[in-house]
């Protein structure tokens, strides 16, 4: 390789670097100013919510249903994960409805939300990983669920009535416990920051993974623990949760892209000096697409949850939840066979 070749190289993965910092810091930026905004008045957090759920949430249910397609080649597959899961997620909700009621129902998604924020920061955290050799290389691992199960036990702990204006039940968790296991999550992550600062300027590339699990521990810490509110501590996880997974999913889609045509344009002067509307067109269709669908399958739910509220059931929370859920399936699934697929897929939740 060329000195030029190498100059290139060298400026381009830098690059590569500040723009993985950028949306690592930038997203950790956006939520816990939600966090404070919410914290700040109550009609500010419901602006919040709202702007959340519509912009946000939706859309990243939607990104999960774009990967289906590519890794599902065959009908009977995508038939089963489509049709038939909703169908038993419905039968399984209708269940818990039953016997627990809306707060059983809250409960449930709770505890399947917050280990489904660690399996995909853990996913992701696997893709930024370009640690060849280094000493405790699963502490970061066992750190990144390890504070959400602090702060699931925390929330048990401080036991909550409510959760989005609606009843919730948690297990009963002694404050001891809780205490405990966030005393070992604190000792875990300082000698993780020993390590780094031992090992400082040895290798920049791990330097978009560090910074990746730092933010998870600082957004579940302050999401799950520092905040009182269980609803605006939600908020500030499902924010920073919702903005991670809609940009890795839009920029594992536009890999393929490049990857394909990357030998006609690497040299292409003019495709590096796109107008700022060839730049945004991708990523604002790919977004607006996801909002568009997301809004309808929300609407729809809340018709379908409104109109059989006669049964007497929580039917609308029935409706989003089975949404939800299917969404945690598929999205495991997906990304389970990724991995068996590919030898550096990504192992999510």
């Amino acid at each position: 390789m060329t000195a030029h070749a190498q100059l290139a190289a060298g400026s381009g993965t830098n690059a590569a670097m500040r723009q993985e910092h950028w949306f690592i810091f930038g997203n950790l930026f956006v939520a816990l100013s939600a966090g404070a905004l919410a914290l700040w008045s109550a009609p500010m957090m419901l602006a919040i919510l709202y702007i959340n759920v519509w912009l946000l949430a939706n859309p990243h249910l939607v990104a999960t249903y774009t990967r289906i397609g590519a890794i599902y080649s065959r009908l009977r597959w995508r038939w089963g994960l489509i049709v038939v899961a909703p169908l038993l997620i419905l039968a399984a909700l209708t269940i818990v409805a039953l016997a627990y009621e809306a707060a059983g129902l809250l409960a449930l998604y709770f505890v399947l939300q917050t280990f489904h924020v660690a399996r995909q920061s853990y996913g992701i955290a696997r893709r930024h990983d370009r640690r060849l050799q280094v000493p405790f290389r699963n502490l970061p691992y066992l750190l990144i669920y390890l504070f959400p199960a602090w702060g699931y036990l925390h929330r048990s702990a401080q036991a909550p009535q409510s959760f989005l204006g609606y009843p919730i039940w948690f297990p009963p968790v002694p404050q001891e416990l809780a205490f405990a296991v966030g005393i070992a999550a604190i000792a875990g992550a300082l000698f993780w920051f020993a390590r780094l600062m031992y090992s400082r300027g040895e290798k920049p590339a791990n330097e978009p993974f560090n910074s990746f699990v730092l933010s998870h521990l600082v957004i579940s810490l302050v999401g799950y623990v520092w905040i009182s509110d269980i609803t605006v501590g939600w908020l500030v996880v499902n924010v920073w949760h919702n903005i991670q997974y809609l940009i890795f999913v839009y920029r594992q889609r536009r890999l393929g892209v490049v990857t394909e045509n990357s030998s006609e344009k690497s040299d292409n002067v003019s495709a590096r000096r796109k107008s700022l509307v060839g730049v945004l067109k991708s990523p604002a269709t790919f977004f607006l697409t996801c909002s568009i669908v997301g809004a309808v399958l929300f609407v729809a739910a809340d018709r379908v949850g409104e109109s059989l509220l006669w049964l007497g059931l929580p039917t609308i929370l029935i409706a989003h939840f089975v949404l939800n859920f299917h969404h945690y399936l598929a999205d495991a699934v997906i990304w389970k066979r990724r991995r068996a697929g590919r030898p550096d897929g990504v192992s999510r939740g």
